[in-house]
Protein backbone atom coordinates (compact mmCIF):
# COMPACT_ATOMS: atom_id res chain seq x y z
CA UNK A 1 0.00 0.00 0.00
CA UNK A 2 1.43 3.35 -1.04
CA UNK A 3 1.82 6.33 1.64
CA UNK A 4 0.21 9.33 1.07
CA UNK A 5 4.05 11.15 0.58
CA UNK A 6 4.32 8.23 -2.43
CA UNK A 7 0.98 9.15 -3.88
CA UNK A 8 1.66 12.96 -3.53
CA UNK A 9 4.67 12.04 -5.25
CA UNK A 10 3.31 10.36 -7.77
CA UNK A 11 0.86 12.93 -8.39
CA UNK A 12 2.97 15.64 -9.05
CA UNK A 13 5.10 13.12 -11.55
CA UNK A 14 2.16 12.97 -13.22
CA UNK A 15 1.46 16.33 -13.51
CA UNK A 16 4.37 17.46 -14.66
CA UNK A 17 4.16 15.07 -16.83
CA UNK A 18 1.07 16.13 -18.37
CA UNK A 19 2.11 19.49 -18.17
CA UNK A 20 4.80 19.40 -19.84
CA UNK A 21 3.05 17.65 -22.74
CA UNK A 22 0.51 20.14 -23.15
CA UNK A 23 3.27 23.31 -23.54
CA UNK A 24 4.79 20.86 -25.98
CA UNK A 25 1.31 20.63 -28.14
CA UNK A 26 0.92 24.34 -27.14
CA UNK A 27 4.22 24.89 -29.57
CA UNK A 28 2.37 23.50 -32.60
CA UNK A 29 -0.14 25.95 -32.38
CA UNK A 30 0.03 29.73 -33.85
CA UNK A 31 1.46 32.20 -31.61
CA UNK A 32 -1.71 34.23 -30.61
CA UNK A 33 -3.68 30.89 -29.73
CA UNK A 34 -0.21 30.20 -27.42
CA UNK A 35 0.36 33.44 -25.99
CA UNK A 36 -3.79 33.92 -24.51
CA UNK A 37 -3.62 30.74 -23.24
CA UNK A 38 -0.46 31.05 -21.43
CA UNK A 39 -1.58 34.51 -20.39
CA UNK A 40 -4.63 32.76 -18.86
CA UNK A 41 -2.46 30.40 -16.76
CA UNK A 42 -0.64 33.53 -15.21
CA UNK A 43 -3.61 35.05 -14.43
CA UNK A 44 -4.60 31.85 -12.40
CA UNK A 45 -1.23 32.04 -10.78
CA UNK A 46 -1.69 35.40 -9.70
CA UNK A 47 -4.42 34.93 -7.96
CA UNK A 48 -3.58 31.60 -6.08
CA UNK A 49 -3.75 31.94 -2.46
CA UNK A 50 -0.87 30.56 -1.55
CA UNK A 51 0.96 32.88 -2.91
CA UNK A 52 -1.15 35.75 -0.94
CA UNK A 53 -3.16 35.75 -3.81
CA UNK A 54 -0.82 38.36 -5.58
CA UNK A 55 -3.61 39.83 -7.29
CA UNK A 56 -5.26 40.93 -3.91
CA UNK A 57 -1.60 42.07 -2.32
CA UNK A 58 -1.85 44.38 -5.87
CA UNK A 59 -5.71 45.25 -5.29
CA UNK A 60 -4.93 46.48 -1.22
CA UNK A 61 -1.97 48.47 -3.02
CA UNK A 62 -3.28 50.26 -5.67
CA UNK A 63 -6.27 51.46 -3.38
CA UNK A 64 -3.97 52.58 -0.64
CA UNK A 65 -1.16 54.14 -3.15
CA UNK A 66 -1.46 56.61 -5.94
CA UNK A 67 2.19 57.65 -6.44
CA UNK A 68 3.92 54.92 -9.09
CA UNK A 69 7.29 54.92 -7.35
CA UNK A 70 5.37 54.37 -3.64
CA UNK A 71 3.32 51.41 -5.72
CA UNK A 72 6.42 50.34 -7.07
CA UNK A 73 8.26 49.78 -3.23
CA UNK A 74 5.12 48.11 -1.98
CA UNK A 75 5.32 45.75 -4.63
CA UNK A 76 9.28 44.62 -4.17
CA UNK A 77 8.02 44.26 -0.65
CA UNK A 78 5.28 42.60 -0.82
CA UNK A 79 4.71 40.29 -4.26
CA UNK A 80 6.90 37.86 -4.90
CA UNK A 81 8.89 37.69 -7.60
CA UNK A 82 12.54 36.68 -8.83
CA UNK A 83 13.58 40.69 -9.15
CA UNK A 84 13.07 44.15 -8.50
CA UNK A 85 10.92 46.18 -10.42
CA UNK A 86 11.98 49.86 -11.40
CA UNK A 87 10.82 52.74 -13.22
CA UNK A 88 12.50 53.65 -16.11
CA UNK A 89 11.39 56.46 -18.04
CA UNK A 90 7.89 55.99 -19.75
CA UNK A 91 7.91 52.24 -18.57
CA UNK A 92 8.56 49.69 -15.31
CA UNK A 93 11.05 46.87 -15.85
CA UNK A 94 12.28 43.91 -13.75
CA UNK A 95 15.63 41.95 -14.35
CA UNK A 96 15.44 38.38 -13.11
CA UNK A 97 18.59 36.25 -12.57
CA UNK A 98 16.36 33.03 -12.33
CA UNK A 99 13.11 32.11 -13.61
CA UNK A 100 10.53 33.52 -11.60
CA UNK A 101 8.55 30.68 -11.88
CA UNK A 102 8.10 28.33 -9.05
CA UNK A 103 6.95 25.91 -11.16
CA UNK A 104 10.30 25.80 -12.95
CA UNK A 105 12.53 26.00 -10.33
CA UNK A 106 11.16 23.15 -8.47
CA UNK A 107 11.56 21.00 -11.91
CA UNK A 108 7.67 20.74 -12.22
CA UNK A 109 7.86 22.08 -15.89
CA UNK A 110 10.40 22.79 -18.27
CA UNK A 111 11.77 25.84 -18.25
CA UNK A 112 10.96 26.60 -22.72
CA UNK A 113 10.20 29.22 -24.80
CA UNK A 114 6.13 28.40 -24.96
CA UNK A 115 6.22 28.74 -20.84
CA UNK A 116 7.43 32.25 -20.67
CA UNK A 117 4.23 33.39 -21.95
CA UNK A 118 2.48 32.48 -18.66
CA UNK A 119 5.20 34.62 -16.44
CA UNK A 120 4.37 37.50 -18.63
CA UNK A 121 0.41 36.67 -17.96
CA UNK A 122 1.19 36.78 -14.55
CA UNK A 123 3.25 40.34 -15.00
CA UNK A 124 0.11 41.73 -16.69
CA UNK A 125 -2.36 40.70 -14.79
CA UNK A 126 -0.59 42.24 -11.44
CA UNK A 127 0.59 45.44 -12.99
CA UNK A 128 -3.27 45.92 -14.84
CA UNK A 129 -4.11 45.91 -11.02
CA UNK A 130 -1.46 47.26 -9.15
CA UNK A 131 -1.82 50.42 -11.60
CA UNK A 132 -5.38 50.41 -12.34
CA UNK A 133 -4.99 50.62 -16.10
CA UNK A 134 -4.81 48.10 -19.17
CA UNK A 135 -0.83 47.34 -19.58
CA UNK A 136 1.55 45.35 -22.32
CA UNK A 137 4.25 43.47 -21.31
CA UNK A 138 7.21 42.73 -23.18
CA UNK A 139 9.27 39.67 -22.71
CA UNK A 140 12.97 41.14 -23.70
CA UNK A 141 15.01 38.42 -22.66
CA UNK A 142 14.16 35.03 -21.07
CA UNK A 143 15.83 32.04 -19.90
CA UNK A 144 13.47 29.95 -21.73
CA UNK A 145 14.39 31.47 -24.63
CA UNK A 146 18.51 30.52 -23.57
CA UNK A 147 19.29 33.80 -22.50
CA UNK A 148 21.07 34.37 -19.00
CA UNK A 149 18.31 36.26 -17.33
CA UNK A 150 14.84 37.35 -17.36
CA UNK A 151 13.94 41.03 -18.93
CA UNK A 152 10.43 42.13 -18.29
CA UNK A 153 9.19 45.74 -19.59
CA UNK A 154 5.81 46.90 -18.79
CA UNK A 155 4.60 49.16 -20.93
CA UNK A 156 1.95 51.85 -18.76
CA UNK A 157 -1.77 52.62 -20.93
CA UNK A 158 -0.78 49.51 -23.37
CA UNK A 159 -3.32 46.66 -24.28
CA UNK A 160 -1.61 43.58 -25.11
CA UNK A 161 -1.45 42.22 -28.89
Amino acid sequence: MQSDLEKKELLLTLSSNILNALLDGLSMTDQETRQEILRMCGEACAREEHWGPATLIAGRIAEEEDDVERILARANDEILWCGKWVMQGDHIESTCRECGCSLVRFGVVKNTKVFCNCSKGWVQTIFSTLLRQPVRVDLEKAIGFGDDQCRYIVLLGEREE
